[in-house]
């Protein structure tokens, strides 16, 4: 096998094994791919490192960021070979677009708070886009917490919302007490839906904090997938399984 000899690998290196990766005497599985194909290793590489950046991990940040690089790349590639667009005509897109949104950098805009950097963002998007609604952007797609927290920002940032944190508190208690009062009732749909306004309420509370509901979950899934290891591995130093032990004894191990 014959490996080529390391040089500084920039973008252009990377399309260039893409290219050949592609061509005739390429791989038949990279020939093979279109956008379809690749969608869910977006998604997936997408999370991978979603995952990294959780655990602070930076080789496997930066395996990750690579991959998804190589992936982008590689529909930047396909739809090259289409005649619809190449990778400068990409990166000209976004230099354009990042730019216009930064008009308090390279322009005489005077933004200086967070806060009026989005609130100015959002009134750019609406000239760039009149004819959209507030919500058309956001992806049908996305994870249901992290789709609560972008409906609710797009509503807030037209006026409805809470005036402080103390009203989305007593939201969450009421949308408590309701999903109480569902569970103890005969309609198993009301729970369901009451559920739902309990989450929802949430997902504001985090958004008041600077907490997106989505990524404090994915934390607290983390959290709890590691105190479960050190439980079962607890177990197997003491030659039990867990599922032979009582409730008391397993908390007993709960660290």
């Amino acid at each position: 096998m014959t490996v080529p000899a390391k040089t500084p690998v920039g973008l252009e290196e990377l399309r260039a094994l893409l290219v050949r990766l592609r061509g005739p005497r390429g791989c038949p599985w990279d020939r093979k791919q279109d956008p379809e194909s690749l969608k869910i290793y977006l998604l997936e590489e997408t999370y991978e490192l979603a995952e990294a950046l959780d655990r602070e991990a930076p080789n496997d940040i930066r395996e990750e960021l690579g991959d998804l690089l190589f992936l982008m790349l590689f529909l930047c590639q396909i739809y090259e070979e289409r005649g619809a667009f190449d990778l400068s005509q990409v990166m000209e897109k976004i230099q354009e677009k990042m730019i216009r949104r930064h008009p308090h950098v390279f322009g005489e805009v005077k933004w200086r708070k967070p806060e009026e950097v989005v609130q100015g963002w959002q009134g750019l998007k609406a000239e760039e886009k009149p004819d959209q609604s507030p919500f058309d952007s956001i992806p049908a797609a996305l994870p249901s917490l992290l789709k609560a927290h972008r409906l609710s920002q797009r509503a807030a940032a037209l006026g409805f919302d809470w005036p402080d944190i103390q009203g989305v508190l007593e939201k969450v208690h009421e949308e408590l007490g309701e999903l109480e009062e569902a569970i103890k009732g005969p309609d198993p749909s009301a729970a369901r839906e009451e559920l739902g306004d309990l989450l929802f309420a949430l997902v504001n509370l985090g958004r008041f904090l600077g907490l997106p509901a989505e990524n404090a979950l994915r934390n607290a899934n983390l959290k709890f997938l590691n105190r479960f290891q050190h439980l079962l591995a607890a177990c197997r130093r003491k030659g039990v399984a867990p599922e032979s032990m009582s409730l008391e004894a397993l908390e007993a191990l709960w660290v």
